[in-house]
Parts: C-alpha cells; sequence; structure tokens
C-alpha cells in the first residue's frame, strides 16, 4: 500500500476497518480456543511422542511453541492494529515528504522505482521460503496414513500449518516495511551528499570571489541560507525515519523473538534426525542400512532459515545505512572551510551532526530489550546450532559404541 502508484503522490492515507477489526478477534478467538484441541488430537494420534521424553519435548518445540506464537502474532495484529496503520501513514508522509524535497527529475524517478534488482531479489527469497518452509508438513499430510481416515486429525494438522504461516507472514510484513523504509533512508542519504555537494561548489566559488563585491557575497550568502533550509528539512524527514524503524522494530518484537526461538531448535532437531535415520548405528544394526536423505525435511530447513536471513540482515543493513548517514555528513562538513560559511548553514551542520552522533545511543533498535537483530545474533545462532548438534551426535555415539 505504501508503494502504490495510483497517482504520483501515491496513496494518501489509510484509515482502520471495522471489518478487519472484527474479522482479528474472531480469528484470535478461533486460534486461541482451537489450538488446545489441535495439540491434544496430535498428541493422540502421533504415537511416537509418547516414546520418551525427549521426543516429547520435540514435539512440544514443533506444535506448542508454534500454536502460543501464532496466538501471540494474532493478539499483536489486533491490540496494535491502530499503531501499525500509523505506521503505515507516517511512512506514506515520509515518502511524499522526501519526494517534494528532490529536487531533480533523476532523483524522483529513482524513488519512485522501487523494481530495483536487491528489492526483487528480496522479494524472490521471500517467496522461496514460504512455499519450501510449507514442504515437510505437506509430506506430513501426504504420507501420514492416519489422515485419510480421521478428518478431525487431518483439519488440526492444516491447522497448524496456517499457524506457522501466520507467522511467518507477519514476519514478511515487517521484512517489506524495513525493504520500503531502506529504500526511503539509502534516497535521502542521496539527497544528502547532493545537497553537501552543492553547499561544497558554493563555498568554493564564495572563496574565490572574495573581497570582489557585495552583491555576489549576498548571493552566496543567500544560497547558502536557501541549502541550510533544504538541509533542516532533511533533518525532519531523517529524524521520522529513525522513529519510524524503531516503532516498526518494536511493534514485530515478538514476533521476532519467537522466531528465532523456534527456528534454530526446529533446524537442529531436523539436522540431528537427518543424521541419526542414515548414520546412527543402532539404525545400521536394527534395519542393515541407513534411509535415504529427507529432502522436504531440508527443504524445509532452508525455508526456515531464509526467512530468520530475512529478519535479522534487513534490520542490520537498515541500521547501517543510518549509520552511513553520520559518516558522510562528517567527510562531507570536513572539508567547508568555516570562515565563510553562512550562520545558517553552519548551525544546521552541528545540529545535524550532534543528533547523529547521539542518535545510536537514544534509538536503540532490539527485540524486547532481548538482543540485538544483527550480524552477530546470527552467528551465535548458527554457533548454537552446530554446538548443540555435535553434543547429540556424540551423545549417539557413546550410546550405540
Amino acid at each position: 500500500m505504501a508503494t502504490g502508484h495510483s497517482c504520483p503522490r501515491g496513496i494518501e492515507r489509510v484509515k482502520r476497518s471495522l471489518y478487519w477489526r472484527l474479522h482479528g478477534w474472531v480469528m484470535l478467538i478461533f486460534v486461541g480456543v482451537f489450538s488446545p484441541y489441535a495439540f491434544f488430537c496430535i498428541f493422540q494420534r502421533m504415537a511416537f511422542l509418547r516414546q520418551n521424553r525427549l521426543l516429547l519435548l520435540i514435539g512440544f518445540n514443533r506444535y506448542v511453541l508454534l500454536l502460543a506464537c501464532a496466538f501471540v502474532t494474532q493478539w499483536i495484529h489486533c491490540s496494535k492494529q491502530k499503531e501499525i496503520i500509523g505506521c503505515l501513514n507516517r511512512l506514506l508522509r515520509c515518502r511524499r515528504q522526501l519526494r517534494r524535497l528532490m529536487h531533480t527529475r533523476e532523483l524522483r524517478d529513482s524513488l519512485d522505482c522501487l523494481a530495483t534488482r536487491g528489492h526483487l531479489m528480496q522479494l524472490g527469497l521471500l517467496l522461496f521460503a514460504f512455499i519450501f518452509s510449507t514442504f515437510q508438513p505437506l509430506q506430513v499430510l501426504k504420507d501420514d496414513p492416519e489422515v485419510r481416515r480421521n478428518l478431525i486429525y487431518a483439519c488440526c494438522l492444516v491447522f497448524i500449518i496456517t499457524c506457522q504461516l501466520t507467522l511467518q507472514l507477519s514476519l514478511g510484513m515487517y521484512t517489506l516495511a524495513l525493504l520500503f523504509l531502506g529504500h526511503l533512508v539509502r534516497h535521502s542519504n542521496l539527497l544528502l551528499e547532493r545537497i553537501l555537494a552543492d553547499a561544497e561548489r558554493i563555498l568554493e566559488g564564495s572563496n574565490l570571489q572574495a573581497g570582489y563585491g557585495a552583491n555576489r557575497q549576498q548571493l552566496y550568502r543567500s544560497q547558502q541560507q536557501w541549502l541550510a533550509l533544504e538541509l533542516w528539512r532533511l533533518v525532519r524527514v531523517h529524524q521520522q525515519l529513525l522513529k519510524l524503524h524503531r516503532s516498526i522494530s518494536s511493534l514485530y518484537g515478538v514476533q521476532a523473538v519467537c522466531f528465532v526461538a523456534y527456528v534454530p531448535m526446529e533446524c537442529m532437531i531436523h539436522l540431528f534426525f537427518t543424521y541419526f535415520m542414515k548414520y546412527s548405528k543402532f539404525i545400521i544394526r536394527k534395519y542393515g542400512h541407513g534411509f535415504p536423505l529427507n529432502y522436504y525435511a531440508i527443504a524445509f530447513m532452508s525455508g526456515l532459515f531464509t526467512n530468520l536471513l530475512l529478519v535479522i540482515l534487513p534490520t542490520y543493513y537498515s541500521e547501517r545505512r543510518f549509520r552511513w548517514t553520520r559518516e558522510r555528513l562528517r567527510c562531507g562538513s570536513l572539508t567547508f572551510p568555516s570562515r565563510i560559511i553562512a550562520k545558517e548553514l553552519k548551525n544546521t551542520l552541528n545540529y545535524y551532526g550532534l543528533y547523529l552522533k547521539n542518535v545510536e545511543y537514544i534509538f536503540t533498535v532490539n527485540a524486547c530489550g532481548l538482543f540485538k537483530l544483527n550480524n552477530v545474533l546470527l552467528f551465535c545462532i548458527v554457533q548454537a546450532m552446530l554446538d548443540y548438534l555435535m553434543i547429540l551426535i556424540q551423545f549417539d555415539k557413546v550410546l550405540n559404541q
């Protein structure tokens, strides 16, 4: 909706709908009431969950945690619908303000063009994650003979798949919001570069023409005042974009925590079962050979981990764009001679630099105050998955000596 091109200025404003509010609360009640029954039905039909505590724990991670995450996601989208629509309207307003500041046709066309290679690649990866993450649940529907004999059990499995897609679609909205926000931040940085380049040319001309005439010096001072006004307007847009980044991250913080907890455990469990069914001495001694690789499970893990990447990396790169703004302003301002710079432009540059210096401490973005969504978290997740996978493999080898 924020990227609509029905008119040159885009969509003006999005309003809340009574239908969608009622629909959201009805779905929330349905998910909350049906989730315990769905898990009880699956627990009764899947006999392997009752064999030992480890398999029961795996079942809790696969079903109870997923159902709880889906319920929390529904509750957030119902209770905070006003805040979500408010963020969307603020995105629309920032887009309109930034477009009015674009003083060249090239910058305006670049702002309106969203079909870039990077954006299309991220959308393709998002669709890949959605499709591949349904492969293993669909395999259960296809191969489990109980599905064809018990319609209620089949409906419960479909309900589980839908809850998983609910959580993924919610985080897909977060990814798309950061994608559009990063597009606006990138063009605000391009506009800042253009303003600093114009200021540098004006100051060079003012330095060369020093002492030649009052009219020419007045012209240069007026040009600097106009650039100071443009820079001040850009500061206001940049502040709104930064607050939007923080608001969007806080709205989706709970879902991000749930997904960061769910995906590594699920991937680690599937990796261990893949090893156990193919290389474990217990399986080889019992059946005489290992089972072939489950390509549905591999596709399922690939889809989930890709979706996790699309949650963590856009947040990290969005913060890098904000840090790049500070670096570009610092490098551009160092070349300005202070003795001929106008008071208005100098004060605006000092305020912008001071704001960007303190902004890292004022607007700290994290997931519910627990951790930051950056590449450090991604490496920690991969390291934890490999560590616990190696522990499980060594435990299996010790038991089957």
